[in-house]
């Protein structure tokens, strides 16, 4: 249940901030010209700020983006000054509706390549060379090209509801399309990070006559690739990325939070070795996530952890050995009744339900675990050692047969 709500508020999140920067922009209209101007000047910081925990992070993509949205803003309001006469203003932000989607739908299939690398240097100078073609364009005048730009391709006519160019909109709502498509099949943050930008750029395209809102809305941009990035590095820090359980390093702090009472249990997949070497780490890579998807929802208040290897440990704080014994029972019995099903030789998901003698059928085997626990007592009064403890019980629990508990 916990593991549903983080998903779906990290899917939220940047909606959230989007909305925040909507109710700070209904603000403004009571703020001072000083205070206007560093807003206006905020989104340079934030990106700044985005870019170097993108290269900490090495998040090329988040890194890349951020570059984009910094040159599209000085664009708007610096570019009409340096060519040195009248720029269409339309023009500008008809362009900017191109270069943002489709950069973003573009860096979303990239592989992270690292930023200060032959991989990284060519999408700079790809990114550069966009924006040195913007600057010949508009400072030449091409008016045949920005034309095809401001054609209406729709059969309605959207001009009054919104200035964005329909060349612009169809663009948003092809890359908008391609991110959802991604987000369903890989499930990733990143993709859910760069639709919360496709939106706040689009409003801030759709206000584009306040300078005001523009600054505001880029900064929101900004602020989401920042948040996502440090919620995806918190989530590699204390998540295990083969069995999306905590890992050892959320259960150290998770162990410094216990209280008076408590109950530690440790657990470990019998004979896992032996499975390993037989079938391949393949195969015991996924007999790791089913043992996972079954103690992640053990009863009684306990809260499980990858510990590592074959081995999980779980706390029960406020507990005794006497409460969480049944509780333990009951989840040693799921793992054993669970089957695996182990696809047989030669055969594959094209040919899985094929009837030929050469290809071994599929069987299923069934796992089982043996658990340790241990509680806080007068002679372990210390998280470190209960577990020791329970690490203990766990080796005689293996003596006695295995598949079993023992305290």
């Amino acid at each position: 249940m916990k593991t549903r709500i983080k998903a779906a508020f990290s899917i939220i999140l940047p909606f959230i901030l989007i909305a925040l920067a909507y109710i700070f922009y209904t603000k403004t209209n009571t703020m001072s010209k000083p205070q206007l101007d560093i807003i206006q000047l905020s989104p340079y910081a934030i990106f700044l700020l985005g870019a170097v925990v993108s290269w900490k992070f090495n998040r090329s993509r988040e890194f890349f983006i951020l570059i984009i949205l910094t040159l599209c803003l000085a664009l708007i309001k610096y570019l009409p000054g340096i060519i040195g006469r009248p720029t269409q203003i339309a023009d500008i932000y008809s362009i900017i509706g191109l270069v943002i989607p489709i950069n973003i739908a573009l860096f979303s299939f990239l592989k992270e390549r690292g930023i200060f690398s032959l991989w990284g240097f060519i999408r700079i100078g790809f990114i550069l060379s966009q924006f040195l073609f913007i600057f010949w364009l508009l400072n030449s005048g091409q008016r045949e090209f920005l034309n095809l730009i401001h054609k209406d391709i729709l059969p309605v006519k959207l001009d009054s509801i919104t200035p964005v160019s329909q060349v612009s909109i169809i663009a948003f709502m092809v890359t908008l399309i391609i991110l959802i498509i991604r987000q369903i099949s890989y499930k990733s943050s990143q993709d859910i990070s760069f639709i919360g930008v496709l939106f706040a750029l689009f409003f801030a395209l759709h206000h584009n006559t306040n300078p005001i809102f523009y600054a505001i809305f880029f900064a929101a941009s900004g602020i989401i690739l920042i948040t996502t990035i440090i919620q995806d590095s918190y989530s590699m820090a204390f998540s295990d990325e083969l069995t999306g359980l905590p890992s050892r390093r959320a259960l150290k702090q998770d162990m410094m939070k216990l209280g008076m009472n408590y109950v530690i249990a440790m657990l470990d997949i019998d004979f896992f070795k032996k499975f390993n070497d037989t079938y391949g780490h393949d195969t015991g890579d996924e007999v790791l996530k089913l043992v996972a998807s079954i103690i992640k929802d053990v009863t009684g208040g306990g809260k499980s952890f990858r510990y590592g290897g074959e081995e999980f440990t779980i706390l029960f704080p406020g507990k005794s050995i006497n409460d969480v014994l049944p509780h333990l029972e009951e989840l040693r019995e799921k793992v054993s009744k669970r089957g695996f099903t182990l696809r047989g030789k030669g055969r594959s998901k094209k040919n899985s339900k094929s009837k030929s003698r050469s290809v071994k059928p599929s069987k299923q085997i069934f796992i089982t675990v043996s658990i340790g626990v241990s509680q806080k007592s007068e002679k372990h009064k210390t998280p470190d050692a209960v577990m020791k403890s329970a690490d203990t019980a766990l080796y005689r629990a293996k003596k006695k047969g295995r598949n079993c508990v023992s305290k």
